[in-house]
């Protein structure tokens, strides 16, 4: 699995410096094979506003979020069967953003059932 971060933010250089194989690929940094540990790291800078957005990605599926605060947060699915890219309207809050991320790097499927997908 990778995560995708914005390429500025307070917290990159910690967190970065901290991570194993990390690629800025002009599409942000890519960290391959993330952890739990750094991924709610990322979760809390979301929320704190200092940075921009996260993206989980596996093969060609990725998961998004962007937003700050207690939300709400754009939360958007791209599922690798080619359906396009999903999005909940209105936004979800901050713990559901997390949950829905967190389960996601677990490898679950059962965090989408949770939501009103709508095409972007």
């Amino acid at each position: 699995m990778l995560m995708r971060l914005p390429e500025s933010g307070s917290l990159l250089a910690t967190l970065v410096n901290g991570l194993g194989r990390t690629i800025a690929d002009g599409e942000g940094l890519a960290i391959e094979g993330v952890a739990e540990g750094p991924l709610v790291e990322a979760l809390s800078a979301l929320s704190r506003g200092e940075i921009e957005y996260v993206i989980l990605e596996e093969g060609d599926e990725f998961v998004q979020a962007a937003g700050e605060g207690a939300g709400p947060y754009a939360l958007q699915f791209n599922p690798a069967d080619g359906a396009g890219l999903q999005d909940v309207p209105g936004g979800v809050s901050e713990a559901a953003m997390r949950e829905a991320l967190l389960a996601y790097r677990r490898g679950g499927t059962d965090w989408r059932r949770s939501f009103q997908w709508a095409a972007s």
